[in-house]
């Protein structure tokens, strides 16, 4: 089962207002000025003296003259005003009506082929995860695997969580297409080494293309089998959309067959055949999902299969990702200070958190949730005592906070195991 799971591993990683017018105001009048009234003069009045009157003399009315007749007017000879001809007004030029053009007849639009790549890995960095759901016989875990080092040719290092497995964390080095050099995740107790790198698919892969491998797995510290030989050879069959609970993905299915042999001529222990299909997301280059099944021949040999589905993932390369409370799946250990004593907790799929703390003098029952984005709420409740809100913020591997009320002042910090 172990050993098996180097091949899974590989797979799951390398290949992984105006208003209106207004109406002008009416120009206004210029005002005349009134007429100023003129006043007559005034003679001045000289007193007469009296004198004897005088008969008056009588007055003798004017004969009239005889009316001098008017001299006539002679009247303005009008003036006819000069005549313009009319400028004659050239008749607008019609114009023509444009012709229709009558539209080609063409044959329905063919859909364009879809590219068939090539397709390659990018740039892998420091704190890029992905999480998959993987159920085998029946049995479902969730591996974490986060990218912890990144060398300057390209290759990276992750480090790895299962959430039904506690111990330290599973270390693999990869090179720059994605093949694996070395894992500790063999059950061995030591670093097993590939060479050449174990490369399950090609790092630019293109619809149609074949790619066949081989490595060497040596095991160092193995008393018994001391190198095995690994196999892949495949196909890149077509380009499909596949949808998983990371999200619906255009990916290139990947047809395969691998061996995992024991090399010793005698007392070889079981040899595996596995058959995958595989998809791989064209942009972030992760496997996205993987149907496999194994024959296994030899000692304990059985036949089962395995669905692997990814759950949770972010990478900065392409700016993609999708955060699930799975991510944090599994147990955890750390310090709630001397209060609380020491806490073991268990996260599930879906966040949840249950658990115990121990201290010299009480026990504690812990449970409370984690959301996708990490954010951590926890209800301590002392036997006996009042319960009290512990919050905090979790990255995939750790979460850590401000403890709260009796336990103040102080911080609370756990691992994942």
């Amino acid at each position: 089962m172990r050993i098996l799971g180097l091949i899974s591993a590989t797979a799951l990683t390398a290949c992984g207002g105006g208003g209106g017018d207004t109406t002008p105001a009416p120009t206004p009048a210029i005002p005349v000025a009134p007429a100023v009234p003129v006043t007559p003069p005034v003679a001045p009045v000289i007193p007469v003296t009296p004198a004897e009157p005088t008969p008056p003399v009588p007055v003798v009315p004017p004969t009239p003259a005889d009316p001098t007749p008017a001299t006539p007017v002679t009247p303005p000879v009008p003036v006819t005003p000069p005549v313009t001809p009319p400028v004659p007004v050239t008749p607008p030029v019609p114009v023509t009506p444009p012709v229709p053009v009558t539209p080609p007849v063409t044959e329905p639009t063919v859909p364009a082929t879809p590219a068939t790549g090539p397709y390659t890995l990018p740039a892998r960095t420091v704190g890029d995860f992905a999480t998959y759901s993987d159920v085998t016989m029946g049995w479902r875990v969730s591996i974490t695997q986060r990218i912890t080092k990144v060398d300057a040719n390209g290759g990276w290092e992750n480090a790895d969580s299962v959430s039904q497995e506690k111990g330290a964390q599973t270390i693999e080095v990869f090179d720059k297409d994605g093949g694996m050099l070395s894992t500790n995740s063999s059950g061995y107790g030591c670093t097993v080494t590939y060479a050449p790198a174990a490369l399950q698919a090609p790092p630019s892969a293109t619809v149609g293309a074949s790619f066949e491998y081989a490595s060497t797995m040596s095991i160092p510290c193995s008393k018994e089998e001391s190198s095995r030989a690994l196999t892949s050879k495949g196909k890149v069959v077509a380009i499909e959309s596949k949808t998983v609970p990371a999200g619906t993905f255009t990916a290139l299915k990947i047809v395969s067959s691998e061996t995992n042999f024991d090399l010793r001529t005698t007392g070889a222990s079981a040899n595996y055949w596995v058959e995958k299909t595989c998809w791989r997301d064209t942009v972030t280059g992760l496997i996205i999902a993987c149907n496999t099944s194994t024959d296994s021949k030899g000692t304990g040999g059985m036949s089962y299969s395995s669905a692997t589905e990814l759950a949770s993932f972010s990478q900065a390369a392409t700016k993609r990702e999708f955060l699930d409370p799975i991510r944090f799946a599994g147990p955890w250990t750390g310090s709630f200070g001397a209060y609380y004593g020491t806490c073991d907790v268990n996260i599930t799929f879906t966040g949840l958190i249950t658990g115990a703390c121990k201290a010299a003098t009480r026990t504690t029952s812990v449970t409370g949730s984690v959301d996708k984005a990490g954010v951590v709420k926890l209800a301590m409740s002392v036997a006996g005592g009042a319960t009290e809100t512990n919050v905090g913020q979790a990255a995939l591997f750790d979460m850590s906070g401000s403890l709260a009320g009796a336990a103040a002042p102080g911080n609370w910090a756990l691992k994942h195991k």
